[in-house]
């Protein structure tokens, strides 16, 4: 038995079904294609690596999630951070220029907005703290263009204040917000809202300072460290190198973005010992009698002459009266610090309080120190100018100044310094804490040059607060855009199943 051979146009006919069905399916593909608006050949320029004061490469297309668009070749992208803090809600609208060429974002323009109380507030009645943030929002929708709404990042970041509140209210009041939110047009990433915790709150705030200074783009020496002196606590941050990294203990490090790279920062809180806590600590420290103890006779060395007060601190009293005299303070405050605390590592790595911090010698650090250092300061004279916004000195003139101030009256020192009544007695152990914490809590050389800091200059913009959000809002969008992407794809599977 044989076959016939056909020839190729009896085969076509026999075949002409398939071949036109082939053939309109082509068709339809062609013409899709077709109808697809033209590649913006600048999306797909590869990520520069961070040039110049100010600037990071943005990772992945401009326009993913954080507002592309044409405008001559530049992007205009924006950022809408909250701040959701202990006394209040701050809302913070960034406004980032992208270069199509080197693929460079800058800030360009911030908005502002403050309102009080904060959301703890409202821990009995969550619907209210949501509704407490539209005037904040209203503010995002009037900065933010219509067009870019859809593609800009939302996110509502708590602080201290919810962190205390008992049981579920403060899940419930970030139930409500998460509600009001979604309302509005803006993008809602997944974990856009939360608390946020004090490693992040500090990772962030130093990379604000690194950015606003020009200092990203290098290795880790080439930033600057970060110490805040708050009320509560006193917060130290800076990069470290990959080979401290391996080395430190869990809950040290946390890796934030800037552009095409990232950087592991160190960071830690000392809680209890920002001023206001301190204070109860010298106090205690410094009282006479055997071990220290508070209120248990007379001639603390840490007050203005004169003094008889009580100062509560945390739900405890502690009765003060004063014999001043700044070389027993000093020792007082060192004491305060229990720098023999044992960290759980070589003695070179520990600071104090029982805190892990890496051995100085392998890390070339730049400091700024800022708030209650910034604030004493000023009202010392150490800062000349009191129109500054940043100041050069050493921790050696917090010594020197305590020197003079310590026994002295307190009616003198508010007449000499310009002091508020309430400061005016607490002047020699705030002076003398703040030598100390620096000098044999952080290790900082006496004559070492640091930089008090309350704002930075930045560009035509002007002074800028280094507060968390820049350093957030960064952060995010230095994220790689096939992450984004998968998550866009991920919360686009989850409203279909809703």
């Amino acid at each position: 038995m044989f076959r016939r051979h056909e020839n190729l146009q009896n085969r076509l006919w026999r075949y002409r079904g398939p071949i036109a069905v082939a053939v309109s399916l082509l068709l339809v593909v062609l013409l899709a294609f077709s109808a697809l608006p033209p590649r913006d050949p600048a999306r797909s320029l590869p990520s520069a690596h961070l040039r110049g004061a100010g600037t990071f490469g943005g990772g992945g297309r401009s326009g993913d999630d954080s507002g592309g668009g044409g405008d001559g070749g530049n992007h205009d992208i924006y950022s809408v951070v909250i701040d959701a803090g202990s006394t209040g809600s701050r809302i913070h609208v960034l406004k980032f220029k992208r270069d199509a060429a080197t693929r460079q974002l800058q800030l360009v323009k911030t908005g502002f907005k403050a309102l009080k109380p904060g959301l703890s507030a409202y821990r009995d009645e969550p619907q209210k703290a949501g509704e407490s943030l539209r005037p904040l929002l209203e503010t995002a929708m009037a900065d933010v263009p219509e067009g870019r709404r859809a593609v800009t990042g939302l996110s509502l970041k708590a602080t201290a204040g919810l962190r205390l509140l008992p049981g579920r209210k403060a899940d419930e009041i970030l139930k409500a917000v998460t509600s009001l939110l979604e309302g509005y047009p803006f993008q809602l990433k997944e974990g856009a809202v939360g608390i946020m915790d004090g490693a992040h709150e500090g990772a962030y705030a130093w990379l604000t300072l690194n950015y606003l200074l020009g200092k990203l783009g290098g290795g880790p020496n080439a930033t600057v460290a970060a110490i805040d002196l708050g009320g509560g606590s006193v917060q130290e941050a800076f990069a470290l190198p990959d080979a401290e990294v391996k080395q430190a203990p869990e809950g040290y490090v946390t890796t934030v973005r800037a552009g095409a790279g990232s950087y592991n920062v160190y960071v830690h809180s000392y809680l209890g010992y920002g001023l206001m806590a301190a204070r109860a600590r010298v106090i205690e420290s410094g009282a006479p009698g055997p071990g220290g103890g508070a209120g248990n006779g007379t001639g603390h060395p840490c007050f203005a002459k004169g003094t008889n007060l009580k100062y509560s601190y945390a739900g405890k009293d502690y009765q003060v009266i004063a014999a001043g005299d700044f070389t027993r303070c000093a020792a007082a405050a060192f004491k305060a610090l229990e720098h023999d605390k044992d960290c759980g590592a070589d003695k070179a790595a520990c600071s104090f309080s029982g805190a892990w911090r890496g051995k100085p010698s392998s890390m070339q650090r730049v400091y700024y120190v800022s708030s209650y250092f910034f604030d004493r300061a000023v009202e010392a004279g150490i800062i000349t100018d009191k129109n500054a916004i940043d100041f050069k000195t050493t921790p050696h003139e917090f010594a020197r100044l305590a020197g003079e101030v310590c026994g002295k009256d307190a009616a003198e020192l508010a007449k000499r310094f310009s002091l508020q009544d309430d400061n005016a007695p607490f002047f020699c152990l705030d002076l003398s804490f703040c030598h100390t914490v620096l000098t044999q809590g952080f290790d900082m050389p006496d004559h070492e040059s640091l930089t008090l800091v309350k704002k930075v200059k930045y560009g035509d913009l002007g002074p800028i607060d280094a507060s968390w959000s820049l350093g957030a809002a960064i952060d995010e969008l230095s994220t790689p855009a096939p992450a984004r992407r998968q998550r866009r794809r991920l919360r686009r599977r989850g409203r279909r199943r809703m």
